[in-house]
C-alpha cells in the first residue's frame, strides 16, 4: 500500500508535546513503543564552549566534550594566590634549609587525582643514567590550586632526599575532597644548583585542567549561545550512569553497557524568568548525542554545539535501542546513519520533512542489517501477528513502503512513486520488477520484505508494525 492523501505542514516548533505511552512487548522484546517528538525538548543545540562546573564551592569555566555517551568538562586549573615560600631566600645571614623552610621554593605543578585515594609523587631525572635527582631537592604538596606554608592551611605532606637511593623526594598523601593539588620544590639549601622531575604514581601530573564527569557535573550550568543574562541556560541538577537506570518502556536498564550517563536539565528560558524542567514528558532524562538535528529531522555535524534528546523523543529512543553515534569512534559512520534513519522511522517521517504520521506509544519492532547487527531482525513466526513488515529506512526517510502506520494518517509528500495499473489491476511500475518498463524516478518503490528493501533500495533500518485504525 502506498500514500494517497496530504498531509499536514510542517509548523515551525514541534508539535504539541503529548504524554509518551510506554509499552513492552512479553512475547517480543525488541518490540518498542515510538512517538511523535524528535528532541521532546524546547533547546536543541548546546554550546560545547563557556559552561560553568562547579568547584570547590563557585562556578568555573569549562569546555565542554563528549566522550562515549557522556559529558566531560575540561575545566582550566588556575594558581589561587601566592605564599611566603615563594618569595626569595635573604641572601644575609643562615637562611633556612630543608622542606619546612619558608622561603626559596618554586610552584612545580599541579595535579588532578580521584578523592580519597591514596598518591604517590616522586622526583626523579631523566637526564641521568641512574635518575639522580641534583642539589637534594624537597618537595610540598598542598591542596587544591593554593601554594602553602609548611604544616599550614591546605598542607598535605612534604620529603626530602636525605634516605633516597637517587638523591630525590617521594611523598604520599590522600587526595583531597577537591580533587586538585599544588607541588612546591626547591633545593634542599637555598641558592644551590638543582635538579628534579616530578611524576605522579596515580592520578596526573603535571597538568593544566580537571576533568569533571558523572556526577561531577551536578550544578554545571550550559548554555544554547552566547553567556549573557538574556540568553537561555540550562542547569544540570542530577546525573545518573544509565545502567543504574531503569528502561521507561519493558524492563531492564536504560544502557546496561555503564558507558552512558543521563542527565536532569533545568530550563530557565531567559534571565529572571523562572525555570523548568528541560525534560517535561515520561521520565525526566535527557541523554547527550554528537551532532545537531533541525525542526525538518536533518542531521548536521557539529564542532560548536551538540545534541540533549530527552527520553520521551525519538533521539533518546533510538540511542536507547543501542543505536549509539559515539560508538562509530571520532568519525560519523553506520551507526550515526543508523541512528538517524531510526529517527526517521520512529517518528514515521514518511515525507522526510521532520513532520510524523504516528501517534505516541504505537509499537513497532525495529532491525538493522549493519554488521554485526544491533538488534537482530525477528525469528521466523516470532512476531505477533499484528505486527507485519512496514517499510526500509534511510536518514531522508522511507526508501521503500508496504503499509502506512495508521491509516488515517496519510501523506502525498512522501516522495515515492504512486504505483501504476493496467486494466487488470496489476502494478505495471513495480521497481522489482525487473520488466517493468519505468525506470529509476518513475517505477514504485514498494517492498514487502526487509530483504527487498536492501536488495532494492539500499534500506539498513526496517521496521514491523500493525495496520492501526482509529
Amino acid at each position: 500500500m502506498l500514500l494517497a492523501a496530504c498531509g499536514p505542514t510542517l509548523d515551525d516548533v514541534e508539535a504539541p508535546l503529548a504524554q509518551q505511552a510506554f509499552a513492552g512487548d512479553e512475547d517480543d522484546p525488541d518490540s518498542h513503543s515510538q512517538g511523535t517528538q524528535l528532541h521532546a525538548a524546547p533547546v536543541r543545540a548546546v554550546q560545547y564552549d563557556n559552561a560553568l562546573v562547579r568547584h570547590d564551592g563557585a562556578h568555573r569555566e569549562a569546555r565542554l566534550l563528549l566522550k562515549a555517551g557522556g559529558i566531560v568538562a575540561v575545566m582550566p586549573l588556575i594558581v589561587n594566590g601566592s605564599t611566603r615560600s615563594l618569595q626569595r631566600c635573604s641572601p644575609t645571614g643562615s637562611p633556612p634549609t630543608g622542606e619546612t623552610r619558608n622561603c626559596g621554593f618554586i610552584l612545580d605543578g599541579q595535579g588532578v587525582c580521584t578523592p580519597g585515594t591514596r598518591v604517590n609523587l616522586v622526583g626523579g631525572n631523566s637526564n641521568s643514567t641512574r635518575d639522580r635527582c641534583e642539589g637534594a631537592p624537597v618537595l610540598r604538596v598542598c591542596s587544591g590550586e593554593a601554594p602553602c606554608e609548611h604544616l599550614g592551611p591546605g598542607y598535605l605532606a612534604s620529603g626530602n632526599s636525605t634516605f633516597s637511593m637517587n638523591a630525590c623526594p617521594a611523598v604520599e598523601f590522600v587526595c583531597p575532597d577537591s580533587g586538585v593539588y599544588t607541588a612546591l620544590a626547591g633545593p634542599a639549601a637555598p641558592f644551590t644548583s638543582w635538579t628534579m622531575e616530578v611524576s605522579a604514581r596515580k592520578g596526573t601530573y603535571p597538568t593544566t585542567h580537571k576533568m569533571m564527569k558523572g556526577e561531577e557535573l551536578t550544578g554545571a550550568r550550559l548554555y544554547q549561545g552566547a553567556t549573557t543574562s538574556a540568553q537561555p541556560w540550562l542547569d544540570i541538577v542530577d546525573v545518573v550512569n544509565a545502567r543504574e537506570n531503569p528502561v521507561s518502556e519493558g524492563s531492564g536498564a536504560w544502557d546496561p553497557s555503564g558507558q552512558t550517563y543521563l542527565y536532569q536539565v533545568r530550563y530557565t528560558p531567559s534571565g529572571g524568568t523562572a525555570s523548568v524542567p528541560l525534560c517535561s514528558l515520561g521520565a525526566n532524562w535527557a541523554v547527550p548525542v554528537k551532532g545537531l538535528f533541525n525542526l525538518q529531522g536533518a542531521r548536521t555535524e557539529s564542532t560548536s554545539s551538540f545534541t540533549l534528546g530527552c527520553d520521551a523523543g525519538v533521539i533518546a529512543k533510538c540511542y536507547r535501542w543501542g543505536y549509539q553515534p559515539w560508538r562509530d569512534g571520532a568519525q560519523p559512520g553506520p551507526i550515526t546513519e543508523a541512528h538517524w534513519s531510526c529517527t526517521r522511522m520512529a517518528r514515521a517521517d514518511y515525507c522526510g520533512v521532520g513532520t510524523s504520521f504516528t501517534q505516541d506509544g504505537t509499537r513497532i519492532r525495529p532491525w538493522d542489517a549493519l554488521t554485526p547487527a544491533i538488534i537482530a531482525p525477528p525469528e521466523p513466526n516470532t512476531s505477533p501477528e499484528d505486527l507485519t513488515f512496514e517499510a526500509g529506512w534511510n536518514t531522508t526517510g522511507p526508501t521503500c513502503l508496504s503499509h502506512l502506520r495508521w491509516q488515517h494518517l496519510t501523506a502525498s509528500c512522501v516522495p515515492l512513486n504512486p504505483p501504476i495499473y493496467d486494466a487488470n489491476g496489476n502494478i505495471v511500475n513495480d521497481c522489482r520488477d525487473p520488466n517493468t518498463p519505468y525506470g529509476p524516478g518513475k517505477c514504485a518503490e514498494i517492498c514487502d520484505t526487509a530483504e527487498e528493501a536492501a536488495l532494492f533500495y539500499g534500506s539498513r533500518v526496517f521496521n514491523n508494525s500493525a495496520i492501526n485504525t482509529l
